[in-house]
């Protein structure tokens, strides 16, 4: 059964969380932002499941609420941005603004962000690119903690679930495309075990590379997982491991290699962002026409039986985002009542 809250009322409640265990108010206002927008885009994966977890990783110090963000300058185009463990939507919110700006000024830029705990959904990122007239590309990683997910012909995880996402601006919501290049981003597999559902075939495998339907298969007591995700693409699974080997290649080693850390480095989860300024190559609005041109042809194409049509990247996620504003936000009772109790045992009002 799902619990229906409004998005604000939501917002509200899992940013006084987060100031509760010592967030500033803006930076509490950022991550409770962004995961109620995926529980709005119906990513629930990236949504307010998160709440226990950040309030767990605060606890033992692998978030550090308010910390100040560093910046050092690679290049002209280039930045790194050290979070000193502040909460990873902060910081990368931070690098998503060094790139735009590089770009504005130079045509392109990109930023990379290192010693941070989860940074939610890239695609938010590359959406704020877009919305600043930039196309934009990210790729995301993890440090050992994070490595979930098995290569090609493997059963034992080496790779973190490994998102690339794109955005590009239009005359309305962008064109944005978000996905892991695992079966099953890791919050879902977490998202399936808190709401007692069983996975879809062919996404994990046991600790003895066996097939499995069950969640916790994933998870051993302590850090170590029993068994591992796959990569996309089932019997061409090569193509969802080498897109992750890229994202690892360019957000964990290249600049301040992380691909694999130990201790508190060990839960950095890594960031690249590129930016490409639109109007250093053509007008803003000639850009937004022909990528409307564009659409059209490709929506032109017949359907096949059983479907209704052509979507735009991100489409679905936007439509339901609107949808959501209006009649709420639905919650698996399993999420709902874990949220719940950590803002009860923060001391705040449900």
């Amino acid at each position: 059964m799902a619990h229906l809250v409004k998005a604000e009322d939501l917002e509200e409640l899992t940013a006084a969380i987060f100031q509760k265990h010592g967030a500033p108010a803006e930076d509490a206002r950022i991550v409770a932002r962004l995961l109620v927008e995926a529980d709005l885009m119906g990513l629930h994966s990236h949504g307010v499941l998160r709440v226990p977890q950040y309030v767990g990783d605060i606890r033992q110090g692998t978030i550090v609420p308010g910390a100040a963000l560093q910046v050092v300058e690679q290049t002209p185009t280039a930045a790194l941005v050290d979070a000193n463990w502040n909460f990873g939507q902060v910081g990368a919110v931070r690098a998503a603004e060094l790139a735009v700006e590089r770009a504005q000024e130079l045509g392109i830029g990109c930023a990379s962000l290192r010693c941070c705990r989860h940074v939610g959904r890239v695609g938010a990122y590359t959406e704020q690119a877009a919305a600043k007239g930039c196309v934009a590309l990210a790729a995301c990683s993890t440090a050992g903690e994070g490595h979930w997910v098995a290569p090609f012909g493997g059963r034992e995880g080496r790779l973190g679930t490994n998102p690339l996402a794109f955005a590009a601006p239009t005359g309305g919501v962008p064109i944005s495309m978000d996905f892991a290049t695992s079966a099953l981003p890791e919050g879902r597999v977490r998202f399936y075990r808190d709401t007692k559902q069983p996975l879809p075939a062919d996404s994990l495998v046991d600790k003895d590379g066996n097939p499995t339907l069950d969640p916790n298969a994933l998870y051993a007591p302590g850090r170590k997982p029993l068994g591992a995700i796959l990569p996309f693409g089932g019997p061409q699974a090569y193509k969802g491991y080498s897109l992750a080997l890229m994202a690892e290649i360019l957000s964990a080693l290249l600049g301040v290699p992380a691909w694999m850390e130990e201790g508190l480095e060990a839960h950095g989860n890594n960031i690249w962002i590129l930016a490409i300024a639109v109007e250093r190559f053509m007008a803003a609005d000639q850009f937004r026409a022909e990528l409307g041109g564009l659409m059209d042809y490709i929506r032109s194409s017949a359907p096949v039986q059983g479907s209704k049509g052509i979507l735009a990247p991100g489409q679905r996620e936007f439509e339901l985002l609107a949808q959501r504003r209006d009649e709420g936000i639905p919650l698996e009772e399993g999420v709902w009542s874990q949220v719940r109790q950590t803002a009860e045992e923060a001391g705040v009002k449900v």
